[in-house]
């Protein structure tokens, strides 16, 4: 579990949400994992983050990994799949900030990621090679992704545009904005769903 900015790594306990995960059934370990606001700033987050994943599924000697992130650490779980793919089964992502509110809107002015890809191919900064990654890669080289947005939230032009290259059964919404009463209650609802449980093997 990955926090966003302002938030700590014990924030996920003192909210219930890794309470919630420990009611289920199953061999479930849960660790958190704070790169620094620094790691975002000086490009170090994929490396800080791909550490400290790797040192947390040592330590639980998981063989499955699924990834969650709050706002600003949805970027950075996206950006570690880009740059490993098949570190993580799934990813679920709670209200999510993948870029700048300026860049969102010149995504959506473009009429949504395809379309604004289509003119940004060959951008290398961090934000933008993100986006473009999310809406060129088939869905089939993607881990499971969960998005889970709240209607009122400043960021939800983000999940809306994420919407449009996910099922509708992998998003999920809640009244509420920015803020961990709508985190808590988007992660019962998602929790209800089992996500963390092996699909069902499809009949020859």
């Amino acid at each position: 579990m990955v926090p966003g900015m302002g938030m700590a790594a014990r924030d996920f306990d003192t909210q219930g949400l890794t309470a919630a995960v420990d009611q289920r059934r199953g061999p479930i370990a849960i660790a958190t994992v704070d790169p620094g606001l620094d790691a975002y700033l000086d490009g170090s987050i994929e490396t800080r983050l791909l550490d400290g994943i790797a040192e947390a599924q040592d330590a639980a000697g998981a063989n499955r990994i699924w990834l969650v992130g709050v706002s600003l650490g949805c970027q950075a779980i996206l950006r570690c799949i880009r740059v490993r793919p098949g570190l993580a089964e799934g990813v679920i992502l709670l209200t999510p900030y993948l870029a700048s509110t300026g860049l969102m809107a010149e995504v959506s002015r473009t009429g949504g990621l395809r379309r604004w890809s289509a003119s940004n191919a060959g951008r290398h900064e961090p934000e933008r090679a993100l986006l473009i990654w999310l809406a060129t890669t088939p869905p089939t080289e993607l881990p499971r992704i969960l998005v889970g947005h709240a209607l009122d939230d400043r960021f939800a032009t983000t999940a809306t545009m994420l919407a449009d290259l996910l099922p509708a059964a992998q998003v999920i919404s809640v009244p509420g904005g920015h803020d961990w009463a709508s985190w808590r209650a988007l992660w019962r609802l998602i929790l209800e769903q089992n996500p963390f449980e092996r699909p069902a093997p499809v009949a020859p």
